[in-house]
């Protein structure tokens, strides 16, 4: 009994002795201090993300705990850069001679401008609190996590710039590429040689959310080339145009060195825009049932409604959290150069991004149409561009657009032309794409006449799409007649 006394005795005198030293630690800091914690922070995480996506990570839990990294430093660089962004352009209204009601903001110390600019922003405070208090959980919890991470092999031998990575890579989707690839690396129960063993996983999401590229992705996965013997890709096309689909006569991808091929391993790849009657899909079952014993289907759409034809639960993509968003964002941006050596430059991007988040395309076209001149007079020409946009039509945004049937209404910077431009479709990257780009309509003094076709983006990454607009020059007998019409 004595000794049991003592012991809890000693462990009560630890306890008290470690409060004592986390109060006396946790003194109340200001702002800057605050701020200078949080780049600390996130230097440290950056590193072990960035280690971490260098290596071919195959364990579940692993890659969960690195998605919580990568969720917590966007959330964290957002915050940064938004109390940043918040500060330049208090400076930029008191040069203006714009009445503020915050103090003078420091011209000698970038961290106490910051403090100054958001003394009476309760809730960026908090934020900014949380953000810290996040960050330090994950690193105490991640000493694990790095001492397992030398089991796995890397990916690149050679060092590659992080904005060259993002402008030819998949963001943001690794949790869910791990999923797809389970699913198809899951061996089949066993069954009688006579029965088709056959399983789907439906993936759904808006457009522009990175369905195809995911998918593409994978197929690109070596695991999946070698395990594979073939692989199918069908669209809605391939329905309108031929009807009952013979898969046999469909274009496939083999692969002639894989031991594997001769096992009748056949992974179906199916895309439709939107959702598919009963009829069509046992025709595409009935078809891909003919190619091998085992077959695994992929089934992409934007409706919800192809859920029913999965033997898995469905894969639903998301769009990216801003923070997320305004990481790729800006490193797509401003490539090598840092951010913080142009605070201009870096709170008009940020304004940009909160516009058009959550569009992966709409993050390229932007992201060069920016990159294209690097002044602040020619950024804040895009800003202007796009509010004007976003002012001209009543509905602009993400989720409204993109099932949109009607065009958005926009007028060019130089010729001052009001143009309707209908939504973006897809086209193969062996097609002819046209010589007028989007970015030249908008900002250029590109004119045209009637209705034609422009290039929005020719993609990089696999498969390798190109999107393009249709467009309409409103003559002024036009614009009249649409005036009783609301922009949509």
């Amino acid at each position: 009994m004595e000794i049991l006394m003592t012991v809890i005795m000693g462990e009560i005198a630890n306890r008290s002795i470690s409060f004592l030293i986390d109060k006396c630690s946790s003194a109340p800091k200001n702002q800057d201090e605050r701020l200078h914690d949080l780049q600390r922070l996130l230097l440290r995480v950056n590193v072990i993300v960035e280690e971490a996506e260098g290596r071919d990570i195959t364990n579940k839990a692993m890659l969960y705990q690195l998605n919580m990294l990568r969720k917590e430093m966007y959330r964290g660089y957002f915050i940064m850069d938004n109390f940043r962004s918040q500060a330049n352009n208090e400076e930029k209204n008191s040069e203006d001679g714009n009445v503020s009601h915050h103090f003078t903001p420091s011209k000698l110390n970038p961290a106490k401008r910051l403090f100054f600019s958001t003394s009476d922003n309760a809730h960026g405070k908090r934020e900014l609190q949380q953000s810290l208090y996040n960050l330090n959980n994950v690193i105490v919890d991640v000493s694990e996590f790095k001492a397992f991470l030398r089991n796995y092999p890397p990916l690149y031998r050679q060092p590659y710039s992080m904005h060259l990575f993002l402008d030819k890579s998949m963001f943001g989707r690794q949790m869910e590429m791990e999923r797809i690839l389970n699913f198809l690396m899951l061996p089949e129960p066993s069954a009688p040689p006579i029965t088709k063993r056959v399983a789907v996983l439906p993936i759904v999401g808006v457009a522009n959310t990175g369905k195809s590229t995911l998918v593409a992705h994978v197929c690109n996965n070596e695991r999946v080339r070698n395990h594979f013997g073939k692989i199918v890709f069908i669209t809605e096309n391939d329905l309108k145009d031929r009807g009952l689909i013979n898969l046999k006569d469909r274009d496939v991808v083999l692969q002639p060195n894989s031991p594997l091929n001769g096992n009748g391993q056949v992974l179906a790849i199916i895309e439709f825009s939107e959702d598919i009657d009963e009829a069509a899909w046992r025709s595409c079952l009935a078809c891909a049932t003919c190619l091998g014993s085992v077959v695994k289907i992929i089934i992409t759409s934007r409706s919800e409604k192809i859920t029913r034809f999965g033997t898995t639960e469905a894969l639903v993509l998301n769009l990216l959290p801003l923070e997320a968003y305004w990481y790729f964002f800006k490193v797509l941006t401003f490539g090598s150069a840092d951010p913080k050596d142009q605070p201009r430059l870096e709170s008009v991007a940020l304004d940009i991004c909160k516009s058009i988040s959550g569009s992966f395309l709409n993050a390229h076209i932007f992201s060069s149409v920016l990159r294209a001149d690097l002044s602040t007079t020619h950024w804040c020409m895009v800003q202007a561009t796009l509010r004007g946009i976003m002012t001209r039509n009543a509905c602009l945004s993400y989720e409204c657009c993109v099932n949109r049937k009607n065009p958005v209404y926009v007028r060019g910077r130089v010729t001052n032309d009001l143009f309707a431009i209908y939504p973006s479709t897809e086209i193969s990257s062996d097609e002819t794409v046209p010589e007028t780009t989007l970015p030249e309509l908008l900002l250029g003094g590109v004119r045209c006449e009637g209705k034609f076709e422009v290039l929005a983006l020719k993609s990089r990454i696999a498969p390798y799409k190109n999107y393009t607009n249709t467009c309409e020059m409103l003559t002024p007998r036009s614009t009249k007649a649409k005036r009783h019409q609301k922009p949509r």
